[in-house]
This record gives C-alpha cells, sequence and structure tokens, in this order.
C-alpha cells in the first residue's frame, strides 16, 4: 500500500496533476495516444536560450541516428554531456526533453547532446541501449566537431535515460572507453526486473501514486524487454556491478516516486565502492520534475542545482 505520509509529502503545485491522472480512462490509450500525451505534459521551452541548437545524425547500429547539440553561450571548446531521455523506453524524443536540454546547458555551462534513440516496442531490447552506447562512443570521437572538448565527456538523463546513462558509464568502463568526467541520473531506473527484490518492490509500493504507477513501471518494462529474460540480463544488474571506478556521480530522484528507493540504493552503492556519489534527492517532487521547471516553478531550485553541480565535475 502507498504510504499516505510519504505521499502527504506532495509540493501542491503538483496535486493539480495528480489528480488529473488519478481520474481512470474508460479505455487504455494506445502507444501513439500514450506518447502524444507524454509530449504534452512536457513541452518545449524555447524561453530557456542557449547560444545554439544544432541537429545532427551519426551512422548507429541500424542506421542514423538523430541527435541534438545544444551549444552554451560563450566560447568553446565545452564540456560535453551525452544526454538520453527518458520515457520508459516507449516514449520520447528530442522535443520532450528540449526544456530539460535547455536547462542542463545554461546552468551546467556544457554542450548537451541529445540522443534519440530508437523505441519499443516497434524495436525492443536492446536497441535503445545499442543506441545510446554508440553515441556516447560518437561523440567522444567526434566532440570537436561541434565545438566540444574531447577530453571531458559525461553522460545524463532521467528515468529511462537515468538507466541508459548508468548503462553506458558501465560498458564504457567494460569495453575501454571512453573515460567519463561526470555522471547524473535523474530519477533513474535502476532494476529493470522482474523478479524485483522484496525490499525494491516494497520501496516502489510504499510510493505508487497516479503520475508514475507500478503498474505503469511494469506495463513499461514488459514493451521494451519483450523476452521477459531480457529484463535480467546481467548488463542491467547494476546494484550488483562492480561499480568502482566510474565517474564522480549525481543521482537526483525524486521524493514522490515509485524509483526513489532504488535511486537512493544505488547512490549507496557507488559511494561504498568509491566513487564520489551527491544524492540530491527533490523534496516533494514527482517524476517529471526536472523536465517542468518552466510550467511547475517549484522543480526549477533541485534541476538548478543538480544541473549546476553536474558542471562543476565536468569542469573539474
Amino acid at each position: 500500500m502507498p504510504d499516505p505520509k510519504i505521499l502527504s509529502r506532495l509540493h501542491p503545485e503538483f496535486a493539480p496533476l495528480m489528480a488529473q491522472f488519478a481520474a481512470v480512462p474508460e479505455t487504455p490509450p494506445t502507444i501513439p495516444e500514450t506518447r502524444a500525451m507524454y509530449r504534452a505534459l512536457q513541452p518545449a521551452a524555447p524561453q530557456l536560450t542557449v547560444g545554439e541548437i544544432r541537429d545532427a545524425s551519426f551512422p548507429g547500429p541500424a542506421g542514423p541516428v538523430k541527435v541534438r547539440h545544444y551549444i552554451p553561450e560563450g566560447k568553446g571548446p565545452f564540456p560535453v554531456i551525452v544526454h538520453f531521455h527518458g520515457g520508459g523506453f516507449i516514449m520520447g524524443d528530442l522535443e520532450t526533453h528540449d526544456a530539460q536540454c535547455r536547462l542542463l546547458c545554461s546552468e551546467a555551462k556544457c554542450i548537451v547532446t541529445a540522443v534519440d534513440y530508437r523505441l519499443g516496442p516497434e524495436v525492443p531490447y536492446p536497441a535503445g541501449h545499442e543506441d545510446s552506447f554508440a553515441a556516447l562512443r560518437w561523440a567522444g570521437a567526434s566532440a570537436t566537431e561541434f565545438g566540444g572538448d574531447a577530453s571531458r565527456i559525461g553522460v545524463a538523463g532521467d528515468s529511462a535515460g537515468g538507466h541508459l546513462a548508468l548503462y553506458c558509464a558501465l560498458r564504457a568502463k567494460r569495453s575501454g572507453g571512453p573515460v567519463l568526467k561526470a555522471l547524473l541520473a535523474i530519477v533513474p531506473g535502476v532494476v529493470m526486473g522482474p523478479p524485483l527484490t522484496a525490499e525494491i518492490a516494497a520501496g516502489r509500493e510504499t510510493r505508487n501514486n497516479s503520475l508514475l504507477s507500478t503498474d505503469g513501471m511494469d506495463n513499461f518494462v514488459a514493451a521494451y524487454f519483450q523476452d521477459p529474460s531480457d529484463a535480467s540480463d546481467p548488463l542491467l544488474n547494476f546494484l550488483g556491478a562492480d561499480v568502482s571506478g566510474l565517474p564522480p556521480s549525481i543521482i537526483a530522484p525524486a521524493e514522490i516516486d515509485v524509483l526513489h528507493d532504488e535511486g537512493v540504493a544505488i547512490a549507496k552503492h557507488l559511494s561504498d565502492s568509491g566513487v564520489p556519489t551527491q544524492l540530491m534527492v527533490a523534496e516533494g517532487m514527482v517524476h517529471i520534475y526536472f523536465s517542468v521547471t518552466e510550467v511547475f516553478p517549484s522543480a526549477r531550485p533541485f534541476a538548478v542545482k543538480a544541473a549546476k553541480a553536474m558542471g562543476e565535475l565536468m569542469r573539474a
């Protein structure tokens, strides 16, 4: 059962949104409808100005992969943060995370290279993971071509994108590069499962809410990891992995979110393994807080704090 004491800590600014999502539709939305709602929920934010925005692509594992470079004002070369959007591996694109990338670029003073990786259910696991790691390697090799500093590469993302940031950092460590300066995982999906450990399952249930529910998480996993065994791939067992040697990391869970406890758990695992780690819990915030700072001003201080800290790590 959800813990009323935890849910009562929801910032009042988000209460109407939670009430709206609590209204159960007569029929479940289709995938296209779900994607459209997700895009409407996280609008672009052209009012958050950056120095330049440049669209590009690179040869991915199964064809061209689109990217978008958010370049800060000033004179480069700039550190480069390769960014993976959230959306449960079945939603999200360059538009849904425009606001997040603009804020990260502006506050971190880094190039943010957003990756439009392939999505399920049309293209299941490991397509999105393969595209994401290919993007990281491409950015590391090509940074100078778009004003970046190839010696200062980092990864960031929210939700599924936070998962992909962790995955790419671990894979880079195992495969010899690129060497990363920093990692920012916002509300990361750490444990894919099933099966979930009793501790993780209980943690999700105590913070179950209408915006992102435990059932919703299960549906996202099933849509992308279409072979049930894929979700238990040892490469995705972040809490059981040797994470020593990963770059300095910022883990930024939301307090009112089913993924809160596993965010805290991966922060502890990183810290216990000798990785300099900052845990930044966004108190009273919901899962999408980092992408809606222009719609919900209460979210902005938490996002700005994490973005600035990422910039400091990238320039250290």
